[in-house]
C-alpha cells in the first residue's frame, strides 16, 4: 500500500480535491489538475477527482468465431473413444429367471419407482406363450408383457399387484417372420420382432412399410401397443397400427379348457371391431403373439414418386 493523503487546492477560484502519493518506478499517473507548489517540493504527483481519460481496450476475438474450431478439436479428440451400444437388459434377476427387477430402456420410470416381480418367462412360440399365461392365470398371478428394450417411459410393463409377486412375459425371443403373402403384399410377424429386423425381412421380399417411427430398436408389438407413428398425411396417416389387418392374442380364462389350460388364443381379422382396440392396447388386453401387416408396398421408384406427389397434394389441400 502506498502512503496516501488528501488535500484541497484553491486556484483562480477553482477547488480541487486531490490525493497525493509517492509513486513507484513502474507507476504511470495521469492528472487533469495542475500540480500545487507543495506537490513540486515533495516530488509527488497528483490525481484529481475530476473524470479521468479512458483509453479503449483493443478488440477481443469473438467466441462465436472460435466455436467451430473448438468443436472440431473436441470431435477429433473424442472420435477414437466414441461408440454406440444398445440399452442394458431391462429385466435383471438374482436367481435364473426368478426374483427380478424390471425397468425400461431409460433405466428409470417416470415416477422413479422400482418394479419387482417374482419371475420372467421367455417364450419362443405361441404354445409357450399359452403355457406361461395359463400358469399365471391358474395361480391368479398378475402379469404383463415386456419387450426387449422397453422403450416406454411410463411403467406399462410392471404387472402391479403385490410387490415382487407378479410375472413378466418377455417377447425378446418371440421375434421371427411367420408368413409371407407376396400376392397380397402381406407379411405376418411375431410380436417381439425389432423394427430394423422387420424392415430388412420385408426388403428381402421386395416390400417395405409405408411409415415407421424414428428409432429402429423398438419391437413391433411395443410400437403398436403405444400408438407409435411416423410423419405424413398421406392415405391413412403415419400411425403404424393403421396398416395392421390381423392379430392373434393369448388371453387368460377363468376356467380351464379341455386341455386344462387357463388361457386361449383370440384371432382378430380385418373388419373385427375388437381389432381396433387390440391394435393400441397399452398391453392390457393380452399377449400379442402374431401380427399381420398390410399394405406392404413393392419397392419401386415410380410408385414411391407417385405416392410422394399425392402426399404433397393432400398436404396442400389440408393447409388450404
Amino acid at each position: 500500500p502506498l502512503p496516501l493523503r488528501s488535500q484541497d487546492h484553491h486556484q483562480e477560484g477553482k477547488n480541487y480535491s486531490s490525493i497525493n502519493f509517492t509513486p513507484t518506478p513502474h507507476t504511470l499517473i495521469i492528472s487533469s489538475s495542475p500540480p500545487s507548489p507543495s506537490t513540486k517540493q515533495n516530488k509527488t504527483h497528483t490525481i484529481s477527482s475530476l473524470p479521468r481519460r479512458r483509453f479503449p481496450l483493443p478488440p477481443q476475438p469473438s467466441m462465436a468465431a472460435a466455436l467451430p474450431f473448438l468443436l472440431l478439436l473436441t470431435s477429433v479428440a473424442l472420435s477414437p473413444c466414441v461408440h454406440g451400444s444398445p440399452p442394458e437388459q431391462v429385466v435383471k434377476c438374482k436367481s435364473g429367471n426368478a426374483d427380478c427387477v424390471v425397468t425400461n430402456g431409460y433405466g428409470a420410470f417416470t415416477d422413479r419407482s422400482t418394479c419387482r416381480v417374482a419371475g420372467v418367462a421367455y417364450p419362443t412360440t405361441e404354445d409357450e406363450v399359452l403355457a406361461a399365461v395359463s400358469d399365471a392365470a391358474k395361480k391368479k398371478q398378475h402379469m404383463k408383457v415386456v419387450t426387449t428394450f422397453a422403450h416406454s417411459m411410463p411403467k406399462l410393463s410392471c404387472p402391479g399387484g403385490p410387490d415382487g409377486a407378479g410375472l413378466v412375459i418377455s417377447t425378446q425371443k418371440l421375434n421371427g417372420v411367420v408368413a409371407v403373402d407376396r400376392e397380397a403384399n402381406r407379411m405376418t410377424f411375431q410380436s417381439g420382432i425389432g423394427l430394423r429386423t422387420l424392415i430388412d425381412a420385408a426388403a428381402a421380399e421386395g416390400l417395405a412399410l409405408p411409415y415407421t417411427p424414428y428409432w429402429q430398436g423398438i419391437s413391433l408389438g411395443g410400437l403398436l401397443a403405444t400408438g407409435s407413428h411416423g410423419s405424413s398425411l398421406f392415405g391413412k396417416g403415419s400411425a403404424v397400427h393403421e396398416y395392421v389387418v390381423g392379430m392373434r392374442l393369448v388371453v387368460p380364462t377363468s376356467a380351464p379348457d379341455a386341455g386344462g389350460r387357463y388361457a386361449k388364443v383370440v384371432e382378430l381379422a380385418e373388419g373385427d371391431a375388437d381389432l381396433l382396440a387390440a391394435k393400441v392396447s397399452l398391453g392390457v388386453l393380452g399377449v400379442v403373439s402374431q401380427e399381420k401387416k398390410n399394405p406392404l408396398s413393392t419397392i419401386s421408384v415410380p410408385l414411391a414418386k407417385a405416392r410422394y406427389e399425392e402426399g404433397i397434394k393432400q398436404t396442400d389441400r389440408a393447409i388450404s
